[in-house]
């Protein structure tokens, strides 16, 4: 009978954090409205349109945020076909955003998705004065 049972029925990972991204999901919505996203598999997922001040453009951002992965848990990319994606500083090598080296970040303290949201239009602003001065006017670690 026991082994019906265990067929059947296998208990949730609770190794597996699946709140953190409905809670991020929450303070995104509370505070940037220009975003809408989802939570699927513990993972928040998202994107919409944002024209930073200082930017001359729209930039359409979409991003995953996985509070299960190991290291940098998320990844965030603007989606636009004239970024020419091998030249531009600041981006992986999946073009997501670099938008902070990872030694910047305390180890003891629980990184939030949420406070990363800021830095997009700051990297948007930085990247449009790269465009007209060659020049990352920002603090930078080369990579």
């Amino acid at each position: 009978m026991s082994s019906i049972i265990n067929k059947k029925y296998s208990p949730p990972d609770i190794t597996k954090d699946l709140i953190s991204a409905h809670i991020q999901q929450k303070l995104i919505e509370d505070n940037f409205d220009w975003i809408k996203s989802f939570v699927k598999d513990g993972k928040l997922i998202g994107g919409g349109k944002i024209k930073p001040k200082g930017c001359k453009n729209n930039y359409e951002i979409v991003f995953e945020y996985d509070p299960n992965k190991k290291g940098r848990k998320e990844n965030i990319f603007v989606i636009d076909k004239l970024i020419k994606f091998g030249k531009v500083p600041h981006l992986y090598n999946n073009h997501s955003l670099c938008l902070y080296h990872p030694s910047d970040l305390s180890p003891y303290i629980q990184f939030n998705f949420v406070d990363v949201i800021p830095w997009i239009s700051k990297w948007l602003v930085t990247y449009e004065l790269w465009l007209k001065y060659g020049v990352w006017l920002d603090k930078e670690v080369k990579h």
